[in-house]
């Protein structure tokens, strides 16, 4: 199905956004590693913004997709956070809690970016 050229603008723009976010400093404030935390965002802003892409390709509407991402971002921040919680606790020995919590990161971005563009496109679209 071939996509109008705000579906492929508007999770650009989103992406792009986040990416300033996270180079302000946004995720390293909400508790991600200093040391990757541009590396998640960006990284994870790009992936949804190619998710969204492909979802509104093969025909989803907006809002199931802005559902899906809201769902999927609940799900990544509580990983990342618990993941974050059990890596400090076991002062830096369980490798396992301290993926959780880096790839938690890049799904946090990645969902942001689905649930934001979804929410986007709509709204543009009433």
């Amino acid at each position: 199905m071939p996509l109008a050229r705000r579906d492929l603008l508007l999770p650009a723009g989103v992406a792009a956004a986040l990416i300033a976010a996270t180079l302000l400093g946004v995720t390293e404030a909400l508790g991600a590693h200093p040391f990757w935390a541009v590396q998640t965002g960006a990284i994870g802003a790009a992936g949804g913004a190619a998710i969204f892409i492909g979802l509104r390709r093969a025909g989803v509407r907006p809002a199931p997709v802005m559902w899906l991402g809201g769902a999927a971002l609940v799900g990544a921040a509580l990983a990342a956070h618990f993941g974050k919680a059990a890596f400090v606790a076991s002062f830096a020995e369980n490798a396992l809690a301290g993926r959780a919590w880096y790839l938690g990161w890049f799904a946090v971005a990645g969902a942001a970016c689905l649930a934001l563009s979804g929410a986007l496109a709509h709204v543009l679209r009433r």
